[in-house]
Protein backbone atom coordinates (compact mmCIF):
# COMPACT_ATOMS: atom_id res chain seq x y z
CA UNK A 1 0.00 0.00 0.00
CA UNK A 2 1.48 3.39 -0.97
CA UNK A 3 1.82 6.28 1.45
CA UNK A 4 -1.30 8.46 1.20
CA UNK A 5 -0.98 12.01 -0.11
CA UNK A 6 -0.52 14.78 2.43
CA UNK A 7 -4.05 16.08 1.70
CA UNK A 8 -5.64 12.79 2.79
CA UNK A 9 -7.92 13.56 5.79
CA UNK A 10 -6.69 10.43 7.59
CA UNK A 11 -3.42 12.25 8.37
CA UNK A 12 -5.32 14.85 10.37
CA UNK A 13 -7.15 12.14 12.29
CA UNK A 14 -3.82 10.43 12.97
CA UNK A 15 -2.11 13.49 14.45
CA UNK A 16 -5.23 14.54 16.38
CA UNK A 17 -5.49 11.09 18.00
CA UNK A 18 -1.92 9.73 18.05
CA UNK A 19 -2.71 7.31 20.86
CA UNK A 20 -5.38 5.53 18.78
CA UNK A 21 -2.86 3.16 17.18
CA UNK A 22 -0.03 0.88 18.22
CA UNK A 23 3.07 1.58 16.13
CA UNK A 24 5.65 -1.06 15.24
CA UNK A 25 8.31 1.28 13.77
CA UNK A 26 10.26 2.77 16.70
CA UNK A 27 10.92 6.17 15.11
CA UNK A 28 7.21 6.53 14.36
CA UNK A 29 6.29 5.51 17.90
CA UNK A 30 8.63 8.19 19.33
CA UNK A 31 7.30 10.84 16.95
CA UNK A 32 3.69 10.04 17.81
CA UNK A 33 4.48 10.18 21.54
CA UNK A 34 5.93 13.66 21.03
CA UNK A 35 2.83 14.73 19.11
CA UNK A 36 0.61 13.30 21.87
CA UNK A 37 2.48 15.30 24.51
CA UNK A 38 1.80 18.52 22.58
CA UNK A 39 -1.90 17.82 21.98
CA UNK A 40 -4.23 19.50 21.32
CA UNK A 41 -2.45 21.03 18.35
CA UNK A 42 -3.00 24.52 16.99
CA UNK A 43 -3.79 24.56 13.24
CA UNK A 44 -0.22 25.50 12.26
CA UNK A 45 1.26 22.86 14.56
CA UNK A 46 -1.19 20.27 13.21
CA UNK A 47 -0.12 21.03 9.63
CA UNK A 48 3.55 20.75 10.64
CA UNK A 49 2.88 17.45 12.41
CA UNK A 50 1.09 16.05 9.37
CA UNK A 51 4.00 17.08 7.17
CA UNK A 52 6.54 15.52 9.54
CA UNK A 53 4.67 12.22 9.91
CA UNK A 54 3.96 11.93 6.19
CA UNK A 55 7.64 12.65 5.42
CA UNK A 56 8.72 9.92 7.86
CA UNK A 57 6.37 7.47 6.17
CA UNK A 58 7.61 8.44 2.70
CA UNK A 59 11.29 8.23 3.65
CA UNK A 60 10.86 4.87 5.39
CA UNK A 61 8.05 3.38 3.31
CA UNK A 62 9.44 -0.16 3.39
CA UNK A 63 10.06 -0.06 7.15
CA UNK A 64 6.62 1.33 8.01
CA UNK A 65 4.68 -1.00 5.71
CA UNK A 66 2.97 -2.71 8.65
CA UNK A 67 2.03 0.64 10.19
CA UNK A 68 0.69 1.92 6.84
CA UNK A 69 -1.50 -1.15 6.57
CA UNK A 70 -2.81 -0.94 10.15
CA UNK A 71 -3.50 2.81 10.00
CA UNK A 72 -4.65 3.31 6.42
CA UNK A 73 -5.52 -0.20 5.26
Amino acid sequence: MPVPARQDPRWQALVEHPEAHTYSFLALRILMQRIARNSPLAPAARAAAIEEVQALFTKNERLVAADIQSIFG
